[in-house]
């Protein structure tokens, strides 16, 4: 009998637990029929039961969605059910009426003191509680433990309605505690009354301003419940309560570095912080979610800003994590784009999500959207721009702030200017809420430097600058003076680089200058302006000037490394002569940015970062770019100090370098790193026979294995004096300095050969081609497999590689008639693979390659449109694919393609030293390394055919010239010719390939091509301008010779060791 009893109450136990009442009252009747002594348990559970009715009857707690009373509870206001009428519950005080009797029934004097509690009796119900004698000890489980919950909330609450918050406190943490004892329990009842201390136990925190480790303790200790098997009878919108101040909390602690991590968590607090504020949000995202159904359209548009709101402040102050967290922040977006009719505020959260995710083309849609709803419409459609920056229309309003028209429409429209917009935005702020002048101008800086820093497109960013510009002279704004004058002059410096026209040239560049000294006069303290400003005043070509802004920027911020790489290449300049101090300079700026290299990989962090000192894959990029720029800077000061000789060993450590960096970065899976397949010494390159990347057999091209090689035979063979032998091994450097000055031109020295490598950084970013795009072949039915369609790639390429070259390799195959004998102890690198006859270019090359499709397919874009071509980006083979639907890949494939570029540059750098050093040899090696690369690179086929004039100079040195020599010297002539004017098909604004067709043209036609080269893109090379002065000279043009040359003399004497484009330009 016992045991059946025991049996019956551990089930009425489970039924209260689970508040399955009906069943509780069954089983109660069973168990007095069981035992009819026993009545206490049989009334108090029909009292409960009743009382649980009477509330139903009032407010039904058990229907999802009651607790909307607590939609707009704080700290200082916390919502409470309306209390029943003492009079209705009565009744039930008269059934207790035995307690007077039996004081040691606990149990239900707590449920008295609930039914005080419920009909507003709040001084009854303490006092009912006062003398309660009950431990957790007593009621570790089951609903003992539920009641004792419920008598501290209770207490809890009558105690919040005397003011004694602090004791209040005490009796919702002594509920905590106890439920924390006991994970295992999962009752109904448990969850109802533990939410309730938990919840009014955070905010009564909040209003007391209790320490933070309480505070985000008891924080903690409801998300973890939330997280729970009880989420599903938690209150939505207490939740919702919950989750906004915990995170505002998060926000306060961290920006007052208060916060305190929990003390099982082992990560750093950084760290620590946003681990926390990822899993609030995720919950907060997925309450959005549950809460929508129960609301009318206007309040989920509400509720949906609302925590856009709290979501973006808190990832801003606190961090954003990794890619895969903003991409659900992302979703969160669209789906509350989704409730809000054209919100621009949301149009502006979703842009700088879009930029965090790397997702460029889908930002640029999502940046037009944004001006549509803030009354600047189409701000990026070509008939408003056709006119805008034409002569004197963009002179600025720098220095009286009454900014003039700037833009003006076609005739078919009426005039649209910036500062007509900037009106037309504040019209329309008026009417938004949320929106202000601070977040369009925060807005437009973003544009400016995606349309400028990734698009390369010089028009649209200084228009978007000059609309900021406008905005804030219109609307007085005290604040962003600094950095939107910052951000125009660097806009209108890379559109002042982009301009043919001399005139709109000197006028961008002059507004790029007046801009950034306004930008330092308004706030002399930021390092940024002083840079941007020295990098525009060493564009401009005022050395001096340059050094001294360059200088104050290093003294604000001696941590940006690219101000220590600036300032070394002012010293190496001829004005300045300081190449010691240049080199010294340097090495300060290397230790700088080794410091700052970090492990981070590209593909797990956000692309952009708007929250201090978090890491970000553009920052991460940017500074590994520039360390291997420094430390090429570094071998071309070395080797302008002490030869090329001397720089030659220092290439197997630039190369590791940038191996380290490509496994650092995480790019292998796109490119071939060089994996040490050449190793650099003294004597040359030597191909090293353990590789990790397996040579092609079309490495080196058939252009220089069969022309070059007969011609350097036939040079050693019939020049016995020369200085220039040509061997693979033990091949002894020429020592002769008439052999060295015997090689070199008659004209001024060639500053551009120097700045190749600059050129291909300059060119490869903003001038892209598809010249690598083939047209479609017939689909044929068959399928193949994915091994075998990569071996046809592979096949392909190689093809490729070797046709391109094979017209000019058969045309000038007999160059050597008579080769001389080779000494049996030393192979050359060069083979004998001459063919007979002649062969023209055109009817070699393949059809997708020949000079007609070259013209048709390639993008010559100039560098206002770069990456114009930004559906394509490089695959593993060097191919060009469409990447439309790869908006999130954007700037990773950018960045791998610029990263490729840079390797490239490398080879190329390195083809150059060789070069000088007359190692013919290795330099055919380092220049095949690149064409392997960069096979439509301009800067390769410029470097061809520079090789191809030092070997036609050094034949032309030659004492005694056979017929052969003779036949060779005009087929070297003609690969260059040749060589250049396929570096042009692939970039018609290549200003080096320009200047050295312009070098073997006869001087008519030289004319035509050195007036435009001077007056468009190639106004600052002193070489075309050199060459120009040559060929006025000839026409006797003595006055203009004189102006030339004097012009060319400036240029040369403040041209920095390596182009300033290996320098960032924007930075905002």
């Amino acid at each position: 009998m016992d045991q059946k009893a025991n049996q019956l109450l551990e089930e009425i136990d489970l039924a209260r637990c689970r508040a399955q009442w009906s069943t509780a009252i069954e089983l109660s009747k069973k168990y007095k029929k069981m035992k009819p002594q026993d009545s206490v348990l049989d009334i108090t559970i029909c009292t409960e039961v009743d009382l649980i009715k009477l509330l139903k009857s009032t407010t039904d707690i058990e229907k999802r969605g009651w607790d909307i009373i607590h939609q707009h509870d704080s700290p200082q206001n916390i919502a409470l059910l309306p209390a029943i009428d003492s009079k209705k519950v009565k009744h039930l005080i008269s059934r207790l009426d035995f307690l007077n009797v039996d004081q040691n029934d606990q149990f239900s004097k707590i449920l008295l003191a609930r039914i005080y509690f419920e009909s507003g009796q709040y001084d009854l119900a303490l006092a009912a509680l006062q003398n309660l004698a009950l431990r957790v000890e007593d009621v570790e489980t089951g609903y003992g433990l539920v009641l004792l919950v419920q008598a501290r909330a209770i207490k809890g609450i009558c105690l919040e309605k005397q003011d004694n918050y602090e004791a209040a406190i005490e009796a919702y943490q002594a509920a905590w505690q106890a439920v924390e004892l006991q994970p295992q329990e999962r009752g109904v009842m448990l969850s109802f009354w533990i939410e309730e201390c938990l919840y009014r136990g955070c905010l009564l925190r909040l209003q007391l301003n209790h320490s933070v480790q309480e505070t985000l303790a008891m924080m903690r200790a409801y998300v973890q419940l939330v997280s729970s098997h009880w989420s599903p009878h938690w209150r939505m919108f207490r939740r919702w309560v919950i989750f906004k101040f915990y995170a505002e909390y998060l926000v306060k602690t961290c920006q007052n570095d208060s916060f305190v991590a929990s003390e099982n968590n082992s990560l750093s607090d950084d760290a620590a912080a946003f681990d926390e504020l990822a899993t609030l949000m995720t919950l907060f995202r997925h309450l959005f979610t549950i809460i929508t159904p129960h609301l009318s359209s206007k309040l989920q548009s509400q509720y949906g800003m609302s925590l856009s709101h709290i979501m973006m402040n808190s990832h801003d102050t606190i961090g954003w994590g990794e890619i895969n967290h903003i991409r659900r922040v992302l979703q969160y977006l669209y789906q509350v784009k989704a409730v809000t009719f054209n919100n621009a505020t949301i149009s502006r959260y979703i842009f700088f999500t879009l930029l965090r995710l790397g997702s460029l083309e889908e930002s640029k849609y999502a940046l037009r959207a944004y001006l549509d709803l803030v009354g600047v419409p189409d701000f990026d459609q070509d008939i408003l721009l056709d006119d805008v920056f034409m002569g004197s229309a963009t002179e600025a309003s720098d220095a009286t702030h009454d900014p003039h028209e700037k833009d003006s429409a076609t005739s078919i429209s009426p005039p649209l200017t910036t500062t007509t917009k900037a009106i037309s935005i504040l019209r329309r702020l008026a009417d938004l809420e949320v929106e202000s002048i601070d977040s369009v101008v925060h807005v437009l800086l973003s544009g400016v430097y995606l349309y400028g820093h990734e698009e390369q497109n010089g028009k649209l960013a200084a228009y978007l600058s000059d609309m900021g510009l406008d905005l804030l002279v219109q609307s007085k704004h005290k604040a962003y003076w600094t950095e939107i004058y910052r951000a125009r002059g660097c806009a209108y410096s890379l559109l002042a680089s982009q301009c043919e026209d001399p005139d709109d040239r000197v006028s961008h560049h002059q507004a790029a200058l007046t801009s950034l000294q306004n930008a330092v006069e308004h706030n002399r303290a930021c390092w940024k302006s002083f840079y941007t400003l020295g990098l525009q005043q060493a564009y401009m070509r005022d050395t001096h000037a340059a050094i001294i802004s360059i200088r104050r920027s290093i003294e604000l911020n001696p941590q940006y490394a690219s101000s220590w790489h600036l300032l070394s290449l002012l010293y190496s300049c001829k004005r300045t002569d300081h190449l010691s101090l240049a080199t010294q300079t340097l090495e300060l700026g290397l230790q700088v940015a080794e410091k700052q290299q970090s492990s981070w990989s590209l593909g797990a962090i956000p692309v952009y970062s708007w929250t201090k000192d978090e890491v970000n894959a553009n920052d991460v990029f940017e500074r590994a770019e520039s360390l291997v720029s420094m430390r090429m800077s570094q071998l071309a000061l070395l080797e302008a100090k002490d030869g090329p000789e001397r720089v030659i060993d220092h290439y197997q450590e630039l190369f590791a370098l940038y191996s380290q960096l490509t496994q650092q970065l995480g790019l292998l899976e796109t490119m071939s790193t060089p994996a040490t397949p050449i190793e650099f010494t003294s004597s040359g390159i030597s191909t090293s026979t353990t590789t990790n990347r397996p040579r092609r057999k079309s490495s080196i091209s058939l252009i220089r294995r069969t022309s070059l090689t007969s011609i350097a035979n036939s040079i050693t063979g019939g020049g016995g004096g020369s200085s220039s032998s040509i061997k693979a091994s033990g091949r002894p450097r020429s020592s002769s300095v008439e052999s060295r000055s015997s090689v070199k031109p008659p004209s001024l020295a060639r500053r551009a050969e120097s700045d190749t490598d600059d050129f291909s950084d300059d060119s490869s970013a903003s001038r892209q081609s598809s010249y690598s795009r083939r047209p479609k072949k017939q689909r044929q039915p068959t399928f193949k497999s994915a091994a075998q369609q990569q071996q046809e790639a592979a096949e392909l390429k190689k093809r490729s590689l070797q046709l391109i070259d094979l017209g000019l390799a058969r045309r000038i195959g007999t160059a050597a008639a008579n080769p001389a004998k080779h000494n049996g102890s030393s192979r050359s690198f060069f083979t004998n693979e001459s063919s007979q006859g002649a062969v023209s270019l055109a009817s070699m090359l393949t059809p997708s390659y020949s000079m007609g499709s070259l013209r048709s397919n390639s993008v010559s874009s100039r560098s206002s449109s770069v990456l114009a071509g930004r559906n394509n980006v490089v695959t593993k083979d060097g191919l060009m694919v469409s990447t439309f639907h790869q908006h999130h890949q954007a700037f990773e494939l950018r960045k791998k393609t610029r990263w490729h570029s840079l390797l490239v540059t490398l080879w190329l750098m390195s083809t150059k030293t060789f070069m000088k050093a007359n190692l013919l040899e290795e330099a055919n090696k380092a220049l095949g390394e690149a064409e392997q690369l960069g096979l439509g690179d301009p800067n390769v086929w410029w470097h061809l055919g520079q090789l191809s004039i030092q070997v036609g100079d050094m034949l032309s040195q030659k004492k005694t010239q056979s017929l052969d020599d003779e036949k060779a010297i005009r087929e070297m002539k003609q690969v260059a010719t040749d060589s250049f004017e396929k570096a042009l098909i692939l970039d018609p604004d290549h200003v080096p390939s320009q200047i050295a067709k312009a070098g073997i043209l006869t001087s008519d036609l030289a004319l035509g091509l050195l007036e435009q080269i001077t007056l468009g893109l190639g106004w600052d090379s002193s070489e075309a301008w050199y060459q120009y002065a040559q060929v006025k000279k000839e026409q006797g043009d003595y006055d203009r010779v004189k102006s030339c040359l004097l012009y060319a003399l400036e240029l040369h004497d403040t041209e920095p060791i390596r182009n300033l484009s290996v320098l960032p330009k924007f930075i905002i």
